[in-house]
């Protein structure tokens, strides 16, 4: 049974139960880039999905769960890329939006890796986040912090 992608409620639902505060999301257009990417996978090792994020999403979420200032967040944008802390706590993130990917009667789905420079993604990875098949792409607002897109794509077997 292939992955099904979640609907809009539960991506909000899991980020705002997470991250302690309101959190906002909205259908968009799926977004040109994606610097950074979570790789999730099936238990034999096959790609079940991939969650790409927007620079100001990925340091705003990660500011947000780690109770890191906003300017914390505002700095790695700046400079283009997550600090070694945004990237830890945005790896925890990503954890445990797995369960994004789990569901009764489907295959278990798990974390796999967490990408932070775009030239590191792999090339399965990165191929799912251009494709036009099953995908969610969502803007995400977190209050008291900027928000960003949101890319959730699983294969189509």
């Amino acid at each position: 049974m292939p992955e099904t992608l979640p609907v809009p409620k539960q991506v909000r639902d899991v980020l705002s139960d997470l991250l302690g505060r309101e959190v906002t999301v909205n259908l968009t257009d799926p977004a040109g880039d994606a610097p950074v990417v979570a790789v999730y996978q099936r238990n034999d090792q096959q790609l079940a999905g991939v969650i790409g994020f927007t620079l100001p999403l990925a340091a705003n979420t990660a500011a947000a769960m780690g109770l890191v200032p906003p300017g914390g967040a505002e700095a790695c944008v700046e400079d283009n890329e997550l600090s070694p802390l945004l990237s830890d706590i945005l790896g925890e993130v990503s954890n445990i939006l797995t369960s994004l990917f789990n569901h009764a009667g489907g295959p278990h789905v798990k974390f796999h890796a967490l990408h932070t420079d775009a030239g590191s993604v792999p090339a399965d990875a990165r191929s799912h986040l251009a494709s036009l098949g099953s995908r969610l792409d969502l803007t995400v607002d977190i209050a008291g912090y900027k928000g960003g897109t949101l890319s959730i794509v699983v294969p189509v077997n």
